[in-house]
């Protein structure tokens, strides 16, 4: 962005606050052009049948200028405060702590945080299963979160694509988050069973497939992270990485797929 269109957008976000300065201009305005209007193209022919006309006064340039100039710098002053202290208000939240908390129970209590789903046929057979992982998204906050989004994506060198997760409550990509509320969200599907000829494994699986990488955003919030090591070899396939960037030496250690 040129530093014009940065001066541009400046001014449309001060005369955007519309202040009571926009109509003290328009007022001051009519007046003083009335009577240039008045002393220069017109003057009634009876001017005692006119007598509002005659009583609205000539003003000198100097008073004109000076008037002109104390509403103006009235109105920039006044509109800049309150530009200044909407976009102090948004720094504020986005400097302050995530009101964002991201949870993953290791424990799986009535299997929500993954689980082996169906797909079915239309004739109400199944036509494949595979592992479902979500999270639960709980607003600490004390306000609203809106449009907030999840999205996942595998870290390893693989070629992927970060998907966006589903709220399974709604089974939308986006929602709205109450102060305390929380929220399940699907982020990961693994195919089933888990080991399939073909798959990465050992080091090759740690390269490859990397660690599962969770970013949820929402309007004038930062985006928090919280990424999963991964190891389809186990249950759950997602945990927290071990402290001090230890490895695990039981991740894909036990396993060499058929095709790898």
């Amino acid at each position: 962005m040129t530093i014009q269109q940065t001066r541009k957008d400046h001014l449309k976000s001060l005369w955007a606050e519309g202040l009571w300065g926009k109509w003290v201009g328009l007022s001051w305005f009519v007046l003083t052009a009335f009577p240039f209007v008045r002393d220069e193209f017109w003057r009634p022919a009876d001017e005692t049948r006119w007598k509002l006309v005659s009583l609205v006064p000539h003003w000198p340039l100097p008073t004109w200028a000076t008037i002109t100039l104390a509403l103006l710098l009235a109105w920039v002053y006044e509109a800049s405060y309150r530009s200044s202290s909407k976009d102090k208000a948004r720094l504020s939240i986005y400097e302050a702590p995530s009101p964002i908390e991201i949870i993953f129970d290791t424990t799986n209590r009535q299997r929500r945080f993954w689980s082996i789903e169906a797909v079915m046929k239309p004739d109400n057979t199944v036509s494949h299963n595979y592992y479902r992982y979500a999270v639960a998204i709980r607003n600490t906050g004390g306000r609203t979160l809106r449009d907030v989004e999840v999205v996942s994506e595998l870290t390893g060198e693989l070629r992927n694509s970060p998907s966006a997760g589903q709220f399974e409550m709604t089974k939308t990509q986006k929602t709205d988050l109450h102060p305390g509320d929380e929220r399940l969200v699907t982020v990961f599907n693994w195919p089933y069973p888990a080991i399939q000829p073909g798959m990465l494994a050992g080091a090759s699986g740690k390269w490859g497939y990397g660690q599962v990488r969770v970013s949820i955003s929402a309007t004038d919030m930062r985006v928090v992270e919280r990424t999963f090591d991964f190891d389809y070899t186990r249950e759950p396939m997602l945990f927290d990485p071990l402290p001090d960037g230890q490895s695990d030496p039981d991740a894909f250690s036990s396993f060499r797929s058929e095709g790898a």
